[in-house]
């Protein structure tokens, strides 16, 4: 039995589709990943920046802190050598230097505060750098590849319209891909060979 040109024309072409369908899931696929790893790489870099520049702003402020302490300690031991150069002790010496220490607290304080702010700065740039990797991974879809059942059923549904096509066209003696007969056939098949 001969299998009609045009129905294998169809299935054919359905299993050109499905194959093409395929290539470019691969393709959408591959597109997607390599967008993945450029958007995990560009945020990697970026946190990478924001930790260096809290490492640097960390050892500022540790320098900071330090010319602090430094500073105080001078003022401290200037008030007391000016004090017993002046023969004045007790308490009111003890207020003066404790002026300087407080002072240096308050500085230390302040210091810390800004550090702790920038620390959660730093954090919620962190998340605004891993949202933006996200949406820019988001933003290209994957590739699915397409369902061969749901393919072969398609080729099938379309190879057989066309054969029931055929048959209604060409109703004597037509023999068909599945079981049907025509006369039609034998001339389709005197073309094509």
């Amino acid at each position: 039995m001969a299998i009609d040109p045009l129905t294998m024309l169809v299935i054919g072409q359905g299993v050109a589709k499905f194959i093409g369908d395929n290539a470019e899931a691969q393709r959408t696929e591959a597109r997607f990943q390599e967008n993945r790893i450029r958007a995990a790489t560009a945020r990697d870099l970026k946190i990478q920046s924001i930790n260096k520049r809290l490492i640097q702003e960390s050892e500022a402020a540790a320098e900071q802190k330090q010319q602090i302490n430094i500073a105080a300690l001078k003022k401290e031991e200037r008030a007391k050598v000016a004090a017993g150069e002046a023969g004045i002790t007790g308490s009111s010496v003890d207020a003066v230097t404790s002026q300087y220490e407080t002072q240096k607290l308050r500085d230390y304080t302040t210091i810390n505060a800004n550090i702790e702010n920038l620390e959660r700065q730093i954090e919620l740039e962190k998340l605004g750098a891993s949202a933006e990797a996200e949406a820019r991974i988001n933003s290209l879809p994957r590739g699915i590849a397409p369902n061969i059942l749901v393919a072969a059923l398609g080729t099938a549904a379309q190879a057989y319209a066309t054969e029931m096509k055929m048959k209604t066209d060409m109703p004597d003696k037509y023999s068909s891909v599945f079981g049907s007969s025509s006369s039609a056939q034998l001339k389709l098949d005197a073309v094509w060979t």
